[in-house]
Parts: structure tokens; C-alpha cells; sequence
């Protein structure tokens, strides 16, 4: 897939932004030619620029998923029909949308640390694996300014040649993964990160498969600049490995990733009920159209059984109930777990004006 295929959302510079970074085995990015490898590395990252806050969702390479009506492991889409497939895929699957798109291979990943200087590490643990193509040996405790080709085989070990590993298997190899990525988002922040920057959009922009636009690359790219490694937030999509069919795949648990996907849903993804506890006919319409001036669109409205005195905005995302609160002038904010893209509003007698 060329650049121009998946054209990407138009955003502005200051809208949160969801964007899919891939890692494939191997590819020909000198001439962009198609390139359906295996996806190796999959993760999702939202970027809120006013916040300048980022979260990342790292999805394992064998999440179970349907592709053309048959299951697969999730990193087949790619192999299938490449970065489209994959977005497509992902999206159906957690019922997000894609904003943008990032597909680096080895080469690129190497020539990406390369331009940024490397970056220095302190081993988590002894890495010891060779192998026709590979040949890792690392210590554990010791510090390692990693360039290219070390940091690849950094975040490709999985286990040594004695069998030992990760006791989470792929999983602990994406916490890695989570760690790395966030120590180039802190060198970026030094004084030789921030000379190199230009070297490392360069290289971006020559190395990979993206449809981010230019300017709003650059943007980004300093921006980050201002990023705490707290506002750095990282988590794996919840499941469980199961055989099935002699199969190993990563079974995703719907329920446990309600408030971790959360974080990819934008306001035109929420979901307002709005509930009228009154005997006043007509109160949860009239509210509703009140609402409709901010820009929500997804709103319901019905009746409540019990009568409440005082308004209650009922939801885990805080931040949008108290803009609601501030809107509407009554009512209490209550937090609802796991209730992050949807939001309850329960009309009390205050709201009878």
C-alpha cells in the first residue's frame, strides 16, 4: 500500500490523534514497493496534543481476530493486505477509529535510533541468543548505549538459546517494547535529541510507511519535546493465550479493555442518555437540544423510575462530565466504572427551571 491508499483524517493541530504503529519483518521502503510481511509489532497510541499527554496500546501479534470471515492471528491482516487490512481490521475489532498510520521494518527502525544518537539502556536482564540472523548477548544490570543495531536486538529478544525467557512469553517482550519507546520519547527531550530532530523527521520520512501529514509530523515531533515521562501512559490489551485447533492464539477479553480503549474514543464517539426523574413532561428533550450545542450528536433520552432532588452526570470520563456540568449549571458529578463513552444524566427537581 502507497502512502496516498489510506489517506488518513483531516485533523487540526491541537485534536487528539490515534495512530497505529506497525513493525514488520522486512520490507523495500527505498521504493515503497508493496510489502505483505507479518506484522511483528503492533500499537496503538493516542496523542493529545492539549494535554501533550500519550497512550499506548500495545496489541500481541497473536490476538484472534476474524479476516475475511475466518479467524486468524492478528498479525496475518498484514500479510493479507497490508497496512489497509490491518487498520480496517483493528478497527472492527475494538470499534475505534484510526486517525493515522506508521509502518517501520528492521532497517528503519535501526536508521530511526541511528539519527536520534541511540539511546542508553540499563539491561533488565541476561540475553543471550544467537541464531543465523541474530546474535544477542547482553547483561543484565550493566548500562549500554544502544545504537541501531543493538537496540533492534534488544527489542526482538524473546529467550536465550538455553530456553530461559521472559516468564510472560510475547507479553514481556512488549513491556519491553512499551519501556524502549518511552526512553526515545525522553531523549528527544535533551539537547542532543532536540538538534536531531530534523535528522530523525528525515529519516521518518524516507525510512517508512505513514500517512501523517508533513507539518502535523513536525508538530508533533516537537511538541513531545514538552512531554514528562509521566505523561507517558502504557498498557496491553487485555486477554488470555489459548490453544484452539492446536493453534496459540491471545483471546481478547471484551469487558476487561472497556476503560483502557477509552482512551481512542473522541467526543463524537460518546454516548449521552439523558434520564428525566421529574413528572415534568418534555425536561430530558429539552435538555437534550441544550446539549446539542456543544456538538454531541449521540444522545437518548427516557424516564427514570425514582425522583432524584439533585441532577447527577454519571460516567468514569470526569473530564467531560465536568465540561457538561459547567454547560448545564446544576447536578453532581459521580464516577462510574468502566463507563468512560457513555454518560449518564439523571434530571433531578433543580433541573426544573
Amino acid at each position: 500500500m502507497s502512502n496516498d491508499d489510506f489517506k488518513g483524517t483531516k485533523l487540526s493541530y491541537n485534536e487528539p490523534v490515534n495512530v497505529l504503529v506497525l513493525g514488520v519483518d522486512a520490507g523495500d521502503y527505498k521504493n515503497r514497493k508493496s510489502s505483505h510481511t507479518r506484522s511483528d509489532t503492533i500499537m496503538l497510541v493516542n496523542y493529545d496534543p492539549n494535554e501533550n499527554k500519550a497512550f499506548i496500546l500495545s496489541i500481541p501479534r497473536d490476538t484472534r481476530v476474524k479476516i475475511n470471515g475466518d479467524y486468524c492471528k492478528i498479525n496475518s491482516a498484514h500479510s493479507i493486505g497490508g497496512a489497509e487490512l490491518t487498520i480496517k481490521t483493528i478497527e472492527n475489532f475494538l470499534n475505534v477509529h484510526i486517525d493515522y498510520y506508521v509502518e517501520i521494518d528492521y532497517e528503519g527502525f535501526r536508521r530511526a535510533i541511528d539519527a536520534i544518537g541511540g539511546v542508553d539502556v540499563v539491561i533488565p536482564r541476561d540475553m543471550h541468543y544467537k541464531s543465523y540472523d541474530l546474535d544477542i548477548n547482553f547483561k543484565k544490570g550493566e548500562k549500554v548505549h544502544l545504537n541501531g543495531e543493538l537496540a533492534e536486538k534488544f527489542i526482538r529478544w524473546r529467550k536465550n538459546n538455553d530456553g530461559t525467557g521472559y516468564a510472560t512469553g510475547d507479553l514481556g517482550r512488549i513491556s519491553t517494547q512499551q519501556e524502549f519507546l518511552k526512553l526515545i520519547l525522553m531523549k528527544l527531550k535533551t539537547p542532543e535529541g532536540i538538534i536531531r530532530i530534523p535528522n530523525l523527521l528525515n529519516t521518518v520520512v524516507r525510512w517508512t510507511k505513514t500517512n501523517v501529514p508533513p507539518k502535523l509530523m513536525v508538530y508533533y515531533a516537537y511538541k513531545a519535546i514538552g512531554m514528562h515521562a509521566d505523561s507517558i501512559e502504557s498498557e496491553t490489551l487485555k486477554g488470555e493465550p489459548k490453544y484452539i485447533s492446536g493453534i496459540s492464539y491471545y483471546i481478547y477479553d471484551e469487558d476487561k479493555n472497556k476503560e483502557v480503549l477509552s482512551y481512542f474514543k473522541k467526543d463524537n464517539d460518546l454516548i449521552i442518555i439523558i434520564l428525566n426523574s421529574t413528572n415534568v413532561s418534555g425536561l430530558a428533550k429539552k435538555y437534550k437540544e441544550r446539549l446539542s450545542q456543544l456538538g454531541y450528536k449521540n444522545i437518548k433520552t427516557g424516564n427514570h423510575s425514582i425522583t432524584y432532588e439533585k441532577t447527577e452526570i454519571q460516567t468514569s470520563n470526569l473530564e467531560i462530565a465536568h465540561k457538561i456540568k459547567e454547560f448545564l449549571k446544576i447536578g453532581e458529578v459521580n464516577y462510574l466504572k468502566d463507563n468512560k463513552n457513555e454518560i449518564i444524566i439523571i434530571l433531578g427537581t433543580d433541573a426544573i427551571k
